[in-house]
């Protein structure tokens, strides 16, 4: 399965150019991600971050158009790599009928205790792992 979400260039992510300023990107990477959890998944970020978090090891992107003010964009994601403690997001931003960029974020697994994040892998907890495996796509997107 191939998890698709739609948004709208905003004003604040935008440079003097009027086109997204390029770090904007990765924190939509992370947007799709939760919204991910939330829609597809069936399971509140929020909610989830109480005990297990999933903190970027590795982020890419690769620009080919520029994304301007008011553009509704589609972001489809897929994993290509899914283990017991880590998964790999492929990412493709298309709008006004062409592709704008593509990434990748590798995500690691890590615990929450009482006195907060634990940075060292551990299990990604079953009923998310069985949820996530639906979107495992050996093909590249990109």
């Amino acid at each position: 399965m191939i998890f698709v979400h739609n948004r709208i260039v905003r004003f604040g992510e935008c440079d003097p150019a009027g086109v997204v300023y390029y770090p904007v990107f990765f924190n939509w990477f992370h947007e799709l991600m939760e919204a991910w959890f939330e829609e597809a998944l069936g399971q509140s970020y929020a909610d989830c971050v109480k005990t297990v978090g999933f903190p970027a090891k590795e982020t890419k992107a690769e620009f080919f158009r520029p994304c301007s003010l008011g553009e509704h964009l589609q972001l489809h994601m897929s994993l290509s790599s899914l283990t017991t403690r880590s998964m790999k997001m492929n990412i493709v931003i298309e709008g006004s009928g062409s592709r704008k960029a593509i990434g990748s974020v590798v995500c690691v697994c890590i615990g929450v205790n009482k006195d907060g994040f634990r940075f060292r892998p551990t299990e990604i907890p079953k009923e998310i792992y069985q949820k996530m495996e639906k979107f495992l796509h050996r093909e590249d997107l990109t």
